[in-house]
């Protein structure tokens, strides 16, 4: 487009000059007033048609969430463009645009079929017991503007970088850091599995501009025969709660009755210690003292002799 608009213009400006200091004569000599206007209303139209060629190509608009990188027409980058709204170029720099608001990969494939929306299907991994699994996965990130440039410098357009760099990264880390557990940790932990991918691409895609936005791990697929095994020590996990459940019950009860058996030797004990020789001689002689009051006091000899009675 740019090297067309140059030629049209170039002829443009070759046909005006023509047009308004030559002058065409017919075959006695005499100026062609007819031929003249012609030649002149021909170059001012392609004056005209070259502008409108040439100044779509010193013009472009930037949206947000774009960043554009200006290449020259020898593919050398010559600058960047941030700010949206109406700008203006040379005619020979190209516009490359780049998305940087946040953007997802996805990989799935729950349905035994890659899912449109997907960028990939299911990352298959192992675990650090050898076992196989599928893992669905999504993963949203950004670009920050200002990297746009040497983004493009490395690889060229961002279906590139998306394809070569951030799709690259992800599988590695899926594949690497389920590598640290074994089938039931994995299953088990599937929060701290996201944090750790999470923290991989964080730290590997900060050099190149990139901030890794979220981590979800949709889903962790094994066989049927590793799910069996997970629910049965799911099964005997439940059990042995709830079996330390019931120990633990029974604990507290032997233990709040040693507690009250203790409480209950530790007053007697009291009471025994408060009952010293005078306290339980003047407790008989009270005892004695109401016996007599009430009329029913009757002392003997231990032999039914009656000594005193009232």
């Amino acid at each position: 487009m740019f090297f067309f608009a140059v030629i049209v213009l170039a002829l443009a400006v070759v046909a005006g000059a023509l047009g308004f200091k030559g002058r065409f004569k017919d075959y006695r000599g005499n100026e062609s007033t007819q031929a003249n206007k012609i030649l002149k209303w021909s170059s001012l139209g392609g004056i005209v048609l070259a502008a409108v060629i040439a100044v779509p190509t010193m013009v472009y608009t930037q949206d947000p969430g774009q960043a554009k990188v200006l290449r020259s027409w020898t593919g050398e980058v010559v600058g960047q463009s941030m700010g949206e709204g109406l700008k203006f170029k040379e005619p020979w720099v190209e516009v490359i645009d780049y998305d940087i608001r946040n953007q997802q990969v996805v990989f799935a494939n729950s349905t035994g079929k890659e899912p449109q929306d997907a960028n990939g299907p299911q990352i298959t991994v192992q675990d650090r017991e050898g076992v196989t699994a599928n893992i669905d996965i999504t993963v949203r990130y950004s670009i920050n503007p200002e990297a746009v440039s040497d983004i493009y410098k490395k690889y060229l357009s961002q279906e590139n970088f998306i394809h070569r760099f951030i799709e690259n990264d992800i599988r590695a880390g899926v594949r690497t850091i389920p590598a640290e557990y074994g089938t039931l940790e994995l299953l088990n932990n599937r929060a701290e599995v996201e944090a750790k991918i999470h923290e991989y691409l964080a730290e590997r895609w900060e050099k190149q501009g990139v901030r890794a936005e979220s981590v979800s791990l949709q889903e962790i697929r094994y066989s049927d025969d590793v799910k069996q095994r997970f629910d049965d020590a799911q099964a005997s996990r439940i059990r042995v709660e709830q079996a330390r459940a019931e120990l633990e019950a029974t604990e507290v009860s032997a233990q709040q009755k040693v507690v009250q058996a203790e409480a209950e030797a530790s007053a007697n004990r009291t009471l025994a210690e408060s009952l010293t020789e005078p306290i339980l001689r003047q407790r008989y002689l009270d005892t004695l003292k109401e016996l007599a009051q009430a009329g029913n006091l009757v002392i003997t000899d231990g032999n039914s002799n009656v000594l005193i009675q009232k």
